[in-house]
């Protein structure tokens, strides 16, 4: 006679017992307090499910400390599913799977963990644990070697997985710590020395600081970090913005708003030679701001010891603002009318009549248009040239009304917006700004989105320029 066996694929196995959960429960009760939890637990239990029952026990306590039902059945079904990691545990050992045996024993200290912190206290087997110390410092042993050879191979993220794990089990085990620390930092290292040699300063400064932001003392690699940065630096000068606008010093303006923007850029590589600093080399060579605009632009980036100047031209400034537009709306104001009903007896209606109220709005924007040339002063060739808008605008939107504030409704299709979202909006409209943004604070934020979108074009042309 022959005896079939069917595997049953273990996600397969996890959606059966699922279903049978709910074959179980029935339909969910509406109910989820503790009590329903603990309910639903008994029945897992009766059905051998005990991971699942303990599990729905957890949660009844948790909602309710004080639900005794709940603490026995947790500390029942609790012991139960303990005994099953810690058979998990025995047969691995059985069968010398270290690895496995570790993590059914740490399953199983998690899990006493987790109930003693709702009060329910298990009974754990100590007597186990040089067992689990004998396993764990065999597994210790066994993968120290292994990452050892693997450093010696140059394998180095390998060894790093592995130095990691024993870490996690000892963090003081041997020199670990200390070789890890070289399988993360030494191919770093060697990737940022070839990327220096190379004149691949990005890549260098990457992997360099990647490997200084764990261990700075590593060989020379703070030192190689700062000279990476020195021989790629790309000073640029910003030399003085025109105003072809009829707008009084929005040169000015533009121009402080983009060295902040390009001295406040995260590329390691940019730097700005400040307006202070400029004015004093050009005033020591008896050079006025304004040579710098009439050309000779490699001998003054050489003077400066700018790679590139900047130009600027601000074309124009159109400031826009509409009146402010006022119109007269119907509302609605609550009232109450006495009535009496058939036994004689007063009660009150609530009727709504309409009203006027004013509704006020205005709008105002600041375009403003920039044409910039980056040149540069090694070769006095421009580099880019672009010409680009930055925008801003405000309006707004607001309604007045003399009478009771509380009792006044905005007016939709059928009548008074009574509703949440209509006194939403009411709330909204009465309390609104009522001043529209001055010309100088629109020209400001204008300005920044200006200067924004200068610095992203000079730190894209930086891109190429310091590879």
């Amino acid at each position: 006679m022959h005896v079939m066996t069917t595997f049953i694929h273990p996600t397969l196995r996890r959606f059966a017992l699922g279903l049978l959960a709910l074959i179980l429960l029935g339909a969910l009760p509406a109910c989820n307090g503790s009590k329903a939890f603990v309910k639903r637990g008994a029945k897992m239990e009766e059905a051998g499910m005990m991971p699942q029952a303990a599990n729905l026990y957890y949660t009844a306590v948790v909602k309710k400390p004080s639900n005794i039902d709940a603490m026995v059945g947790l500390k029942r079904t609790g012991q139960v599913v303990l005994g099953q990691h810690i058979a998990a545990f025995d047969e691995a050992v059985a069968y010398n799977m270290r690895e496995t045996a570790l993590d059914a024993w740490h399953d199983a200290e998690a899990w006493d963990a987790k109930l003693e912190a709702v009060g329910v206290d298990l009974a754990f087997p100590e007597a186990k644990r040089a067992m689990y110390e004998t396993v764990k410092n065999a597994h210790l042993d066994e993968s120290y070697r292994q990452a050892n050879i693997l450093l010696e191979q140059e394998m180095f993220d390998e060894a790093l997985a592995e130095f990691d794990a024993i870490l996690q089990l000892d963090p003081t085990y041997q020199d670990a710590p200390a070789l890890r620390n070289v399988a993360f930092c030494e191919p770093r290292y060697r990737a940022g020395v070839k990327a220096q040699e190379g004149e691949r300063y990005r890549e260098a400064h990457a992997a360099l600081s990647e490997l200084t932001n764990t261990d700075p003392d590593y060989k020379d690699a703070s030192q190689r970090l700062s000279d990476v940065l020195e021989e790629g630096r790309f000073t640029v000068a910003l030399v003085d913005f025109k105003n072809g606008s009829s707008r009084l010093n929005l040169d000015v303006k533009i121009q402080s708003l983009v060295e902040q923007a390009l001295m406040g850029s995260e590329d390691p590589f940019l730097k700005v030679v400040d307006r202070e600093s400029l004015a004093l080399i050009l005033q020591e060579q008896s050079m006025g701001m304004s040579g710098l605009t009439s050309g000779g632009d490699v001998e003054i980036g050489n003077m400066l010891g700018a790679k590139a100047l900047l130009k600027a031209t601000i074309t124009t400034c159109d400031h826009r603002q509409t009146r402010l537009m006022s119109s007269y709306q119907t509302g609605y104001e609550q009232y109450k009318v006495e009535r009496v009903n058939e036994e004689g007896k007063k009660y009150y209606e609530t009727k709504y009549r309409q009203v006027q109220y004013r509704e006020f709005s205005q709008d105002a924007s600041i375009d403003i248009t920039c044409t910039f040339k980056f040149i540069s002063t090694t070769t006095g060739e421009v580099v880019s040239s672009n010409t680009l808008y930055g925008r801003a605008s405000d309006n707004i939107r607001y309604i007045t009304y003399g009478g009771n504030r509380n009792k006044f409704y905005l007016g939709g299709h059928s009548g008074a917006r009574t509703g949440s979202s209509g006194r939403a909006d009411r709330d909204r409209l009465l309390s609104a700004r009522q001043a529209i943004r001055s010309a100088d604070a629109l020209t400001d934020e204008a300005g920044l989105a200006l200067a924004s979108q200068i610095q992203r074009a000079i730190e894209q042309e930086l891109l190429t320029l310091v590879p």
